[in-house]
């Protein structure tokens, strides 16, 4: 949980956070753990409570109930004769978080309560996690402030001030003691009256500490309510209407987790993969989140862009990370064997799609051109990706041919080639990249398609099998890399042998990492324990791979269901040990039902992003490489949806309604149109109605393998103005009531291959083409 400038981590659904993490003025925090995987086993503070001359009791370290939004959290707490409750909220502008207490009388009877917090303010150092115990310590009025010298924290002050009732004492520790203050408020309570105590928590430099807690004291109100009506604008100033209250509430939710995981980071407020857990920026982390937030917030992913070829080096290389380390910022940059080469075409290809911005993404061809090109240095004479990791984590070092690696590069070398055609790039050689994507495209079949396990699988070093399956493989559905016959023998493996279906999918599957540490080079147990982290723990990723598997593979009803069990927030939450959580990961363990369900970082940034991914490709909106499309989807008993889609820089209101699984008429606007492809040229609109049904009234443009510049259907014919590069082979499919009577191509019957399949009362179409030039013509009558 957290906000620009502060967060905190709870585990057990305990008051009193394990960790509070500074982002202002640098990276530092406040965890007196030993251990990443016993971080639940300490905490940042103490608080103790007596009433009346009863005994003094220790709270709010047990579990609490506790009310959740993206943007806070309340913690309840009912005892026979008191009521504890304790929030957590933060600044939009100001470098802080506001905890409050209330302590509220529930006996019969006036008491005498006596509540005390020791703040225990001992920071560790980003990234390095350096523990220093030593600051100078001063108290002015009720503010205490520790300022620590070293210059790896900053020289960061972190502070403590009130903005409720006042405590009656405030005690400062003394060297050689860990910093700490403990403050003691106390108040007489008649029954049903409280005690209100307001904890005003940040870091600052130490030259505006004064004036900025002075101001805080007073403001601190306004600053919660921007920050709280920030979140809230982002979760609903975009539409997702499916007409299902959970699966509203939990677009609108996952928004909310993608606006509030933004953290301050060198001047700027960046995304952060979590609210707590990481100081530091992953190029990773934006970019697959921006995969989704290309749908319907291009502005975020320009930014995003931005960012990250500001960061890059003179040679056009992006980063990895960026972070504050050891006294000064820290660029770690994207090395040939990195995804992130491959994410970062894929994202600039989705932006221009979505966008219409060819000027800025000019701007980042130099960038993109780097990344294909380092990235193929791992390509070996196998027509193969090679990588030290195996599938998508990023530990171990066992050099071989990987599956996750290739699918990616062959993705993202078509995505290279549609930007240089959009771009009008004419030195890039295009069929020498498109003849390597599809040599890539027949190893990836002929060498990592193992037979026996019906999976795409991959090989170590050594040139022995690797028998694990990864869920890394389903990409190859998604981005339709099989044939028909292999892909759906790659789904129903990953379903017969991955997926959990109250949970999700395992990461990998066997999980015996633990006895492979020595063999993949392994730093201790960073695969985690069995069903857990890589060791076969369920992430959002994978889920959502294996859901736009299920959607390429025709069965988008089963997709639906997983979608809603696995991945929505009310799924989650009705899962095993469930709580309010777009995850990092999620504990598999069905032998152990404490286990079971439970995850670690329960807002995370990509775990959103993820399930608006998988719901927009659900409802229909398809992304071949060349165009976007729409290939509407409503359940049964569905009425209708309502989204908003980004298409050429406009934003666009889709409704889907009726019944049936075929397109039965398209508008935009009010005008009658024959295309579920966006050409890049069409007319000034705000929403596009589908109609569904059970066969077309009039042909209809399903897909297209080249960007389509323009398409009109008029007196029974069809013009297709087509945009690629010579020898680029296109394929175009319609559907129709009838079959086409002529076809022209560039002005001269058409001799080529064209097909058709009765689909009973209508008929699908296909025209395989060639292109002789960079603008073709095809007209198809009707």
């Amino acid at each position: 949980m957290g906000g620009p400038f502060v967060g905190v981590s709870f585990h057990h659904s305990s008051m009193i956070p394990q960790r509070i993490s500074f982002y202002y003025p640098v990276a530092n925090s406040i965890d007196h753990s030993r251990d990443y995987w016993t971080r639940d086993t300490s905490y940042v503070a103490d608080w103790t409570l007596k009433i009346g001359d009863g005994p003094l009791r220790i709270i709010g370290k047990e579990p609490a109930p506790f009310e959740l939004t993206p943007a806070s959290v309340s913690f309840i707490q009912e005892k026979g004769d008191f009521l504890l409750k304790a929030d957590y909220r933060f600044c939009q502008n100001k470098p802080a978080m506001i905890l409050t207490i209330q302590m509220k009388n529930t006996s019969d009877k006036t008491e005498k309560f006596e509540f005390s917090t020791h703040l225990k303010t001992a920071i560790r150092t980003c990234h390095t996690f350096r523990p220093i115990d030593r600051a100078v310590n001063t108290l002015e009025e009720d503010a205490a402030y520790f300022h620590f010298q070293e210059d790896d924290a900053g020289h960061a002050v972190v502070f403590l001030a009130n903005g409720g009732d006042k405590p009656i004492k405030s005690i400062l520790s003394n060297p050689p003691l860990p910093p700490s203050v403990r403050q003691v408020y106390t108040k007489n309570l008649n029954p049903g009256e409280t005690l209100d105590i307001v904890q005003i928590i940040g870091s600052c430099s130490h030259e505006e500490s004064g004036e900025l807690v002075a101001d805080l004291e007073k403001n601190f109100q306004q600053e919660v309510s921007l920050y709280e009506n920030f979140v809230a604008d982002k979760a609903y100033q975009t539409i997702f209407h499916t007409g299902t209250p959970e699966t509203d509430h939990s677009t609108a939710y996952a928004k909310a987790v993608m606006a509030a995981n933004a953290h301050y980071l060198d001047s700027e407020i960046v995304p952060m993969p979590c609210p707590a857990e990481y100081n530091f920026y992953f190029t990773h982390d934006a970019l697959v989140t921006d995969l989704a937030a290309v749908n319907f917030d291009i502005d975020r992913v320009r930014n995003d862009l931005e960012y990250i070829i500001h960061h890059a080096s003179d040679a056009h290389v992006i980063p990895h990370a960026y972070y504050w380390k050891d006294g000064r910022y820290v660029t770690e940059l994207a090395d040939s064997d990195n995804w992130n080469n491959f994410w970062f075409v894929q994202v600039a290809a989705k932006y221009l799609r979505h966008s219409g911005d060819s000027a800025f993404v000019e701007s980042l061809f130099p960038y993109i051109t780097t990344r294909v090109t380092n990235s193929l240095l791992t390509l070996e004479e196998d027509y193969l990706m090679w990588s030290y990791r195996p599938d998508w984590w990023d530990i171990g070092h066992n050099y071989g041919p990987r599956t996750y690696m290739t699918l990616l590069a062959i993705k993202s070398l078509r995505d290279y080639i549609y930007l240089s055609t959009a771009l009008d790039k004419a030195d890039v050689p295009l069929q020498k990249y498109a003849s390597l994507a599809d040599s890539m495209e027949t190893a990836l079949v002929e060498k990592l398609w193992v037979k026996e396990a019906g999976y795409l699988m991959n090989y170590h070093n050594n040139g022995s099998l690797d028998e694990h399956y990864y869920i890394g493989s389903l990409l190859a559905a998604h981005y339709g890399l099989l044939d028909e016959t292999k892909q759906d023998k790659l789904v129903q493996t990953a379903t017969s042998v991955m997926v959990d279906p109250a949970v999700g999918i395992y990461n990998a599957y066997p999980m015996d990492f633990e006895q492979w540490g020595e063999f993949m080079k392994f730093s201790g147990n960073e695969a985690g324990a069995k069903y857990y982290y890589f060791n076969g723990g369920i992430w959002p990723q994978g889920n959502a791979w294996y859901a736009m598997a299920l959607i390429a593979n025709g069965e988008k009803a089963k997709a639906a269901e997983f979608i809603s069990t696995t991945m929505s927030l009310h799924g989650i939450m009705e899962g095993p040990n469930g709580q309010p959580a777009y995850y990092e990961v999620r504990n598999a363990n069905k032998e152990n039902p404490a286990e079971y369900g439970t995850v670690d970082k329960p807002q995370f940034l990509w775990a959103g992003a993820w399930y608006l991914n998988c719901l927009y490709q659900l409802y229909g909106v398809t992304d071949n490489g060349w165009n976007i499309a729409l290939d509407p989807f409503l359940m049964e008993k569905q009425e209708d949806c309502s989204f908003t889609l980004y298409v050429n820089g406009n934003p666009l209101l889709i409704h889907l309604k009726g019944s049936g699984t075929v397109i039965r008429d398209i508008k935009f606007g009010n005008s009658a149109v024959n295309t579920a492809v966006f050409p890049k040229n069409f007319p000034e609109m705000k929403t596009v109605t589908v109609v569904l049904g059970e066969s077309p009234k009039s042909p209809t443009l399903l897909s297209t393998q080249a960007v389509l510049e323009s398409c009109r259907f008029d007196t029974n014919q069809f013009r297709l103005t087509l945009k690629a590069y010579p020898g680029h082979e296109c394929e175009s499919v319609m559907i129709s009531p009838a079959i086409p009577k002529s076809i022209t191509y560039n002005g001269l019957p058409y001799s080529g291959l064209w097909s058709y399949e009765n689909r009973g009362g209508y008929y699908t179409i296909s025209i395989h083409t060639v292109h002789t030039a960079n603008i073709d013509k095809l007209v198809v009558t009707f």
